[in-house]
């Protein structure tokens, strides 16, 4: 929990917005150094209100609240980046929204590790500003997968794509990725009651190049890859972090339904 303030003040990004009476909403944010938080924004549904637009959802702000005894108050907000071209395409928008469900789902609201939060936030905000500027779907995949293997190596669940992680032998071909470990075995030691993903060769190549680029950097794969292969990779990954997610993202299913 963070710590207890009369007010507060911290960048945050807005992941998830419902009502509260007839003027009011709770907006809940993943801040830079208290991890997920909830604020009332009052008044925000009237013509006027000085809060507006900037809650509406994948908004980052600097905001100011004020504690209260089951939800903070939002007092000020301050735009900091409103990634307005992610609403101007359903792609963007979708992929965007399936970050904040995982974000949602398995970030807690603390202040004990600031320096995780301040990763996760980071993160965040920089797959939504690549999301947001990409000029394909291929772009589109690229940052989520990026943003899907360094937010679980963030929060501990770190999937390993070189070494069996049964008999420690380097996997040159042959391998096989458990779902609810996180990581490939080999050919010898698939067994047991774990689901098990065929990967070849160049995918487990093309996911540790992912792994390891740095923000705003490429990899010699970019240019390489279809829509097709970014797709499979991208939902393998999904799979991995619906195994452990409190709840599976709901986004995509949306997006299959409309489209």
């Amino acid at each position: 929990m963070k710590s207890i303030k009369e007010s507060f003040t911290t960048d945050a990004i807005n992941i998830k917005t419902y009502p509260l009476g007839e003027y009011d909403n709770i907006v809940v944010m993943f801040s830079r150094q208290y991890g997920l938080i909830k604020g009332i924004a009052k008044g925000v549904k009237r013509p006027k209100s000085k809060l507006g637009a900037r809650m509406q959802m994948l908004v980052a702000n600097k905001i100011m609240l004020k504690n209260g005894r089951n939800f903070d108050t939002i007092c000020e907000a301050q735009a900091l980046n409103t990634f307005t071209k992610l609403r101007t395409n359903l792609d963007k928008l979708t992929y965007s929204m399936y970050l904040t469900e995982i974000i949602n789902a398995m970030c807690t609201d603390s202040d004990e590790d600031v320096e995780s939060n301040e990763k996760i936030y980071q993160l965040f905000y920089n797959v939504l500003e690549g999301i947001s500027n990409s000029l394909n779907k291929i772009e589109i995949f690229l940052h989520s997968i990026r943003f899907q293997l360094k937010f679980m190596a963030q929060i501990g669940y770190g999937a390993e794509f070189e070494t069996c992680l049964k008999c420690g032998c380097k996997i040159a071909d042959g391998a096989y990725f458990s779902v609810s470990s996180g990581g490939v075995v080999c050919k010898n030691c698939r067994h047991g009651s774990d689901v098990y993903i065929g990967l070849h060769k160049k995918i487990r190549e093309f996911l540790i190049a992912q792994q390891n680029c740095q923000n705003g950097e490429k990899t010699s794969y970019d240019e390489l890859v279809d829509e097709n292969f970014c797709e499979k990779c991208f939902l393998l990954l999904k799979k991995y972090i619906d195994s452990h997610a409190s709840r599976p993202a709901r986004a995509l299913k949306v997006l299959k339904e409309i489209t």
